[in-house]
């Protein structure tokens, strides 16, 4: 059975793509959706997460990465716009947030279900989980984690080592839903946790079978609606001891 659900944030919560895309559009003389493209998959997760974890959020970093990757010589001037454009969208994202249409409807038939919900993202966990539940009007989590609360970061499995010894959780009664095979699913998969990647944007599965999701949908009450299956069929939902 499920009792404990790990919910990640950007991507799967809320559409920062389409917020970043907009404000990215024109730097190297690249339409928006191309050059977060190549940021996000070809950087972000092709390299950074790979062989440079730790530089997880070093934007410069990553734009030096981009330059090589487009094989031109690299322009300070551009890489500050750059990473001023990137930090501007974030900055949006808190003051004007674009939540999936999918995710209050998800949410709160997972609460109704007596699930525990926890946010489970890379950094900026409390201030993402208030910016939710503000628009929310109410209280969605039992809790947050982030990289830096955690002391590992979200691709390596001892974050999600962390989480379940902090919520009192066990992997065999806990998902983990996002839409980073990266970070969302591999570290969370490789110690037991079941898996289920929220894939909005139709990618193809990862080669790597380590990176291979328990479960795929389409969106998060697609998902929701899987673990009530899940739970259903081994005749508990709610979930015992939940109220």
């Amino acid at each position: 059975m499920i009792r404990t659900v790990l919910i990640d944030y950007d991507g799967t919560l809320h559409d920062s793509d389409s917020v970043l895309r907009d404000s990215l559009d024109g730097i190297l003389g690249l339409r928006g959706d191309e050059l977060y493209r190549i940021y996000l998959h070809e950087i972000h997760r092709g390299i950074v997460h790979k062989y440079y974890p730790e530089r997880h959020d070093d934007l410069l970093f990553h734009c030096s990465l981009i330059y090589s990757y487009l094989r031109r010589p690299f322009e300070a001037p551009t890489a500050t716009l750059f990473c001023r454009r990137f930090m501007e969208a974030e900055d949006r994202s808190w003051r004007d947030p674009i939540y999936f249409d999918d995710v209050l409807p998800a949410l709160e038939m997972m609460k109704r279900g007596g699930l525990r919900l926890y946010l489970s993202t890379g950094r900026d966990a409390e201030r993402k989980a208030e910016a939710l539940e503000r628009y929310a009007g109410k209280k969605l989590f039992e809790g947050v984690f982030s990289e830096p609360s955690i002391g590992h970061l979200k691709s390596k499995p001892e974050y999600y080592l962390a989480v379940l010894k902090s919520s009192g959780s066990k992997a065999e009664e806990t998902v983990s839903i996002g839409d980073s095979p990266m970070t969302d699913i591999g570290p969370a998969k490789i110690i037991g946790i079941k898996t289920i990647w929220v894939n909005r944007r139709r990618e193809p599965q990862p080669n790597q079978e380590e990176l291979k999701p328990n479960y795929e949908v389409s969106g998060l009450l697609e998902a929701a609606r899987l673990i009530q299956a899940i739970n259903e069929r081994l005749n508990i939902w709610p979930p015992e001891n939940s109220f």
